[in-house]
């Protein structure tokens, strides 16, 4: 008989994703002490330690990540065996999480479409930093996030599923653009870029006037007139009160990614629905 029970797997597996027994109580609607059980019977089944014991914190040993980043595969194989056996096609949940930006620009009327192709699909999404979307990718939380590709996604498998340009903008309001400061976002690849394009053209530095990390609301304060404001060309497209500026300093293009964990089981609802993204 085998010495692992999925229950307990799956308890201890939450515990892990979800950064406590809490937590993973919660989202099994069972009690704490049912997940404490839990992990405790499969530490003895497995004659290892999957946790380090300290009171109000979680903190996994080395074999307990071992068997967490196991189970995240077993898992997935166990969710592609219920899909194929759905007898009702495209039904069934994706998760999956993108930037504000993306979730305000592009993305209401994918999911518009998405409901229209795929009505008994449960799409539920969520919001994040680039690094927190990865983060939850690793841990199983989401089917695949979607991010931009500056930034390191060598531990995934990705697809582009759309590309623009980074551009200078400005309100339509404003006549003379030559006195206004720039407001950029943290430094970034793309900023870093428009500043040596910016110094060869101009024979100056760029003088920056707000540093902001939201491309949202750098659109917003653009729009007022309060500077120039740079940022993905997707952000302004739903945005009338904004021109190009009329200088060029280059070109900074972008593409965007939908990223999967490697060797990661996909099942057709997140392939027709990445498919979709795509279009």
């Amino acid at each position: 008989m085998l010495p692992l029970n999925l229950i307990y797997l799956k308890y201890f597996s939450d515990a892990v994703r979800f950064g406590s027994v809490s937590a993973s109580a919660k989202h099994n609607f069972v009690s704490q002490s049912a997940v404490s059980q839990a992990i405790s019977k499969l530490e003895n089944a497995l004659k290892i330690a999957l946790i380090e014991h300290h009171p109000n914190r979680l903190r996994i040993t080395h074999e307990g990540q071992r068997v967490f980043e196991k189970s995240l595969s077993l898992f997935d194989e166990i969710k592609s065996l219920e899909a194929s056996l759905q007898t009702e096609e495209g039904a069934g949940q994706v998760d999956f999480a993108c930037t504000h930006s993306f979730a305000l620009a592009l993305l209401p009327k994918k999911l518009k479409e998405a409901k229209k192709r795929f009505p008994k699909i449960q799409l539920n999404f969520r919001l994040g930093h680039p690094g927190l979307i990865m983060d939850m990718l690793k841990k199983g939380l989401i089917d695949f996030g979607i991010v931009l590709d500056n930034e390191d996604l060598s531990d995934f498998e990705s697809r582009e599923i759309y590309s623009g340009e980074h551009k200078l903008y400005i309100a339509k309001s404003i006549k003379n653009p030559d006195n206004l400061p720039f407001i950029l976002s943290e430094e970034r690849m793309e900023t870093k870029l428009l500043k040596q394009a910016y110094r060869e053209k101009k024979k100056e530095e760029l003088k920056t006037g707000m540093e902001v990390f939201s491309w949202e609301a750098i659109a917003g304060l653009t729009e007022e007139g309060l500077g120039i404001g740079f940022f993905p060309d997707y952000i302004a497209y739903r945005r009338p009160k904004l021109k190009e500026h009329p200088l060029k300093f280059g070109s900074f293009p972008y593409k965007l990614f939908a990223i999967l964990p490697k060797g990661r089981v996909i099942n057709q609802n997140i392939k027709s629905f990445i498919d979709l993204l795509t279009q």
